[in-house]
């Protein structure tokens, strides 16, 4: 059974801000997502007007981010979070969520499984995306995946073969060897739209529904042009699948 709790992870050494999509997320998670209790695990707690209006929601835990894994350094403040995201998850269980993640029902209907991930693209053609993850505590899954780090992890940087390699590729990897350790939903269910160009567009300029979908990813790296700058005004005042998604969250 996997707990009905709320994982965050939010690092601010490579300079990260906390900004009004983040703040939109703990909202959507607070009226949405049907958890008990929402975690924010943090190295240094943000800063901000938009973070004193999200803080009261959470509770904030203090995380040192990982220098290595294995004997093998890690640069990236992504691949950090990529560790610690396992680790909580193997202590506490419950689910996890990026911060630009954007709930639309509650997940309730899946606690009953052992380990939850979904597709990233269809029919899984680009891995299983990571920043949604349901996790029993002390899971199996999420123990091999962890261990399977001493061979697949490179730390490469953004763009290269190896950057998704331990976080997207090898989870989808191993469900193929221990298919009754995971369940896998299909694309629809947290990672519909996805990050290409005509799929941005199509949330963040133009109107759609997906009747489908437990929450979106709004993959803030590939949509920075649209995320960096929002402003409530927009959220009111624009129509697009995005502003629809969260305008009542204001």
């Amino acid at each position: 059974m996997i707990p009905n709790i709320l994982h965050y992870v939010h690092l601010s050494e490579s300079g990260r801000k906390w900004k009004l999509h983040h703040h939109l997320s703990v909202m959507s998670a607070v009226k949405r997502s049907g958890v008990e209790k929402i975690f924010m695990w943090v190295d240094t707690e943000p800063s901000g007007e938009i973070w004193d209006q999200t803080k009261q929601f959470v509770e904030i835990v203090k995380v040192k981010p990982p220098e290595e894994i294995f004997g093998k350094p890690i640069i990236q403040t992504a691949h950090k979070s990529d560790v610690i995201r396992l680790q909580v998850l193997i202590e506490n269980g419950g689910i996890y969520v990026d911060t630009d993640v954007i709930f639309v029902k509650p997940f309730t209907s899946l606690l009953n499984h052992k380990f939850v991930m979904g597709y990233q693209g269809v029919n899984g053609r680009e891995g299983l995306c990571p920043a949604v993850i349901l996790s029993e505590k002390d899971s199996v899954f999420a123990k091999r995946w962890l261990q399977e780090f001493e061979n697949n992890f490179y730390g490469g940087p953004p763009g290269s073969d190896t950057w998704c390699l331990h976080s997207v590729t090898l989870p989808m990897a191993l469900s193929d060897y221990y298919p009754n350790e995971i369940t896998i939903l299909n694309h629809e269910a947290f990672f519909w739209p996805m990050y290409h160009d005509t799929h941005m567009i199509g949330l963040f300029e133009e109107t759609h529904e997906f009747p489908n979908a437990f929450a979106h990813h709004l993959w803030e790296s590939s949509g920075k042009v649209y995320l960096d700058n929002l402003t409530i005004d927009e959220i009111k005042n624009k129509d697009t699948t995005f502003t629809r998604m969260v305008r009542d969250l204001l």
